[in-house]
């Protein structure tokens, strides 16, 4: 009798055993609150490009003006227009948000903050085209001679380039919130969560 109770106890300790390595996985899944998953699975994206446009800007060359005597009307005119064509994208990197990124609300609405927006210009994907080439008895460049008018004005096309970014700048961080909405969708769907996003302030 002894025994028998020995082995029944036995029996009822593996059984709670058993019973509490089951039930453990889905209690602590229970237990972790919607907001940490949601902010978890956010920073898993890590740094999403959002949106892309291409800039342009527009050249002048005339590398060797007239004199007073107004030859260009004789002969015809050595200007030569040259469109610069870039691109830049919209990045944000998610993995920078913090708990302090996400508020929950007293009526279950979630606030995420997003990272600020980083615009940034793809410097390898710069070409040209000529517009408009010299007319009349005006030598044409040749395409080395361009090239070499193009380096000798890097500066001033830098900063025409910076300036045609800043211009796409709004248009940018519109494309750039609805992209980012739009893949995190499925995340707030999964967790039943009503999310509001906001751009950083620099970036409203």
């Amino acid at each position: 009798m002894h025994r028998l109770y020995r082995r029944i106890s036995s029996l009822i300790g593996l059984f709670l055993i058993l019973s509490f390595v089951a039930c453990s996985p889905k209690e602590v899944k229970e237990e972790t609150p919607p907001v940490q998953l949601l902010l978890l699975q956010a920073q898993s994206l890590a740094r999403l490009e959002l949106a892309t446009t291409q800039l342009r800007i527009v050249l002048k060359i005339d590398p060797h003006r007239d004199g007073f005597l107004g030859f260009k009307k004789l002969f015809g005119s050595k200007e030569t227009r040259v469109e610069l064509l870039s691109q830049a994208s919209a990045y944000c990197d998610l993995s920078l948000l913090t708990e302090k990124s996400i508020v929950q609300q007293a009526d279950s609405t979630v606030d995420l903050y997003l990272p600020p927006i980083e615009l940034k210009r793809e410097l390898d994907n710069v070409h040209h085209n000529v517009l408009q080439e010299p007319t009349g008895l005006r030598r044409r460049l040749s395409t080395n001679e361009l090239d070499e008018i193009i380096r000798s004005r890097q500066a001033m096309i830098d900063e025409l380039i910076n300036k045609a970014l800043e211009r796409e700048r709004p248009t940018l961080l519109r494309t750039a919130s609805a992209t980012i909405s739009d893949k995190l969708q499925p995340i707030f769907r999964d967790l039943r969560l009503t999310v509001r996003i906001h751009l950083a302030e620099a970036d409203a």
